[in-house]
């Protein structure tokens, strides 16, 4: 939980729908795939963390921290998406962060620290309920997209 002793909030906006017309980003490599199965991108019910949105939110908001070589220097993030497999199981597998390049040298360092801190959060995060299809839990992709206002 954020405590008064860290620098300022920030508050995270979360979307928590697939985005049409997102614009690409850069990022990081693909890593190599951990999930053994096929996955869905397009389900008749989507796969839930626990509780729902707003207990997403709040553990996000929780979990994820902003450096503060990040916050000294005013950087802003631009949009990031997390990316992630729910499995049948509700384990989550091959999280990937997307971002931006990174434009100022004294911000590579910080950024990869948040792009850490995120998947850390993510790696954190309980089983989730999965997606259904046909009314029998299937695996599929599921993007976050996160906006940092600070």
């Amino acid at each position: 939980m954020n405590s008064p002793s860290t620098s300022r909030f920030f508050r995270l906006t979360l979307l928590l729908t697939l985005l049409i017309g997102f614009h690409p980003v850069s990022a990081q490599k693909m890593p190599t795939r951990t999930y053994p199965g096929r996955y869905y991108t397009s389900v008749e019910k989507l796969a839930k963390f626990p509780g729902g949105r707003e207990a997403m939110l709040r553990f996000m908001a929780n979990n994820i921290r902003f450096p503060t070589s990040l916050d000294r220097i005013n950087y802003k993030t631009g949009p990031i998406k997390v990316r992630f497999i729910v499995a049948p199981d509700g384990k989550l597998h091959d999280i990937t962060v997307d971002s931006q390049a990174v434009l100022l040298p004294e911000a590579e360092g910080g950024m990869d620290e948040y792009r850490i801190s995120i998947i850390r959060a993510i790696e954190k995060m309980p089983r989730w309920i999965p997606a259904k299809m046909g009314g029998m839990p299937v695996a599929m992709l599921y993007t976050i997209p996160l906006k940092v206002e600070n």
